[in-house]
């Protein structure tokens, strides 16, 4: 969880592009692709188990370990400034436009989480299903630190100029109204409906499992408080056993970084100008910790203390720096063509990691879970490759399935893990639908296509109307 909520409103303007102050007017370059968009994890390793209420005969049914998260996907960004000087903004005649397959990137990460966590659904069927790619799917974590790096790479092309240039309190408070506005809503029906779920399995249970977490999350008042505030991870070293619904430790964790958002905009405003390579450095080194912290911790990975601070604060930031430089690169049909080829390239790496990880023997110095983190440093390298790029994998991210889909992405992220746990608790209550049973086989693909139809109901009918009435009611509407 961008990743990580939504998105922007249709533009009108074939281009989108105003016109360039004289003295630039000689520089060539390619604008980004404007497309309609409505406005803005860990391998499989031992499960700890426990006992299902009712189960008297002992069922014991696995936990996942730390995973899933649910990006927020971020705000509408202004025109593309190739070719524009460092330092000068964006004519205020522009129209908002999004960097499309960015977008279709979003739905494939939400996918990518959810298929990890079907792999969790007790039982050998899925399995089966996707064994062809099970190091993939394993590799879902990774999904989440994509999204981070995501998120502040298109925050800061959206408000480098307004907020760096300018800052002020006024568009700092303007900011964190149009993030709650994307991200607040959604979340607290899906908190409120999840949270009353676990109350009643409370209430009825004998065993005071709640969720398909290990610990438990408190169901108290100030419980409930800090989930409707989304500040349940600031206290918290792990991620398990804190929010009612696991993913959305994520959210809690991006609300965090949209806070210093104001002033490490005003950072990114002053090293603007710094060389390319240095600013390409500095967001791969920043994206790094959460691949370098398990090396020397002793296999801390995901599950360590704190690291999910390092993960939000190093792929935020990391975001932040590729903006830096994608902003400066010339569109040029070499760049274009460069560009397109980092892209398979980075993508062939982080296949490589994974199936890498997945054959680490359980003597291996390093674990199979923390060799995952190594492809994170890849992701800015990725993201920024993407945004200039040309080519098949551009133009099928960019295809209208694929955009709908990323306008859908935060609530597959939010929807599809309570319909697990739900689907799990139906499996220890129903013999028929025991794990490995034909009905458990035959709702196991249900749960994947009804995660996706409900989350495109909960964004047609909650999360964008919410949106449009929070942002409409803003003192300048249409700005953020």
């Amino acid at each position: 969880m961008g990743t990580l909520t939504s998105l922007t409103s249709r533009v009108s303007s074939a281009h989108g592009a105003a016109a360039e102050p004289t003295r630039v007017s000689s520089l060539r370059t390619t604008p980004l692709v404007a497309v309609p968009l409505a406005a803005d994890g860990a391998l499989a390793a031992s499960p700890v188990g426990f006992r299902t209420p009712g189960a008297g005969s002992g069922t014991v049914l696995p936990l996942p370990r730390t995973r899933g998260t649910a990006p927020v996907p971020a705000l509408p960004a202004v025109e593309p400034t190739a070719g524009r000087p460092t330092g000068t903004e964006p004519s205020s005649a522009s129209k908002p436009q999004d960097i499309a397959q960015l977008t279709g990137l979003r739905f494939v990460a939400a996918v990518w989480v959810l298929l990890l966590h079907a792999s969790y659904i007790p039982g050998d069927v899925f399995a089966r299903w996707t064994a062809p790619i099970a190091p993939i799917v394993a590799a879902g974590p990774l999904g989440v630190d994509l999204f981070f790096v995501l998120s502040g790479l298109v925050l800061t092309r959206s408000y480098l100029a307004r907020m760096g240039a300018r800052p002020s309190v006024g568009g700092t408070a303007r900011f964190l109204r149009a993030r709650i506005a994307r991200v607040w809503p959604l979340y607290a029906v899906v908190t409120v409906a999840f949270g009353l779920w676990c109350s009643a399995r409370l209430v009825f249970g004998s065993d005071g499992i709640v969720a398909w977490q290990n610990p438990q999350p408190s169901l108290g008042p100030l419980g409930w408080i800090r989930q409707l505030t989304m500040t349940q991870m600031w206290t918290s070293s792990g991620i398990e056993g804190v929010s009612f619904v696991l993913p959305a430790w994520s959210v809690s964790a991006e609300w965090l970084a949209y806070l210093c958002f104001p002033l490490l905009v005003l950072a990114a405003w002053r090293v603007r100008s710094w060389p390319l390579p240095v600013l390409a450095v500095l967001a791969v080194l920043a994206a790094s910790p959460v691949a370098v912290v398990p090396l020397v911790t002793a296999g801390a990975g995901e599950s360590g203390a704190w690291v999910w601070l390092l993960r939000i604060g190093g792929g935020f930031t990391a975001g932040m720096l590729t903006w830096l430089v994608v902003d400066r690169l010339p569109r040029t049909p070499v760049v274009e063509l460069w560009a397109g080829r980092v892209v398979l390239a980075v993508l062939a790496e982080t296949v490589l990691v994974a199936y890498w990880a997945a054959s680490a023997p359980a003597s291996a110095a390093i674990p199979a879970a923390d060799r995952l983190w190594l492809a994170v440093p890849m992701f800015p390298v990725l993201l920024g490759a993407l945004c200039v790029a040309r080519g098949r994998i551009v133009d099928w991210l960019s295809s209208p399935r694929l955009q709908h889909g990323g306008r859908i992405s935060y609530a597959i992220y939010l929807v599809h893990f309570p319909l697990i746990e739900i689907t799990v608790v139906a499996m220890t209550r129903f013999p028929a639908l025991a794990p490995n049973s034909s009905l458990a086989a035959l709702a196991i693909p249900h749960v994947l296509v009804g995660s996706v139809l409900l989350a495109h109901l909960a964004y047609r009918w909650i999360e964008e109307p919410m949106r449009l009435r929070l942002v409409s009611t803003s003192p300048r509407p249409g700005t953020d």
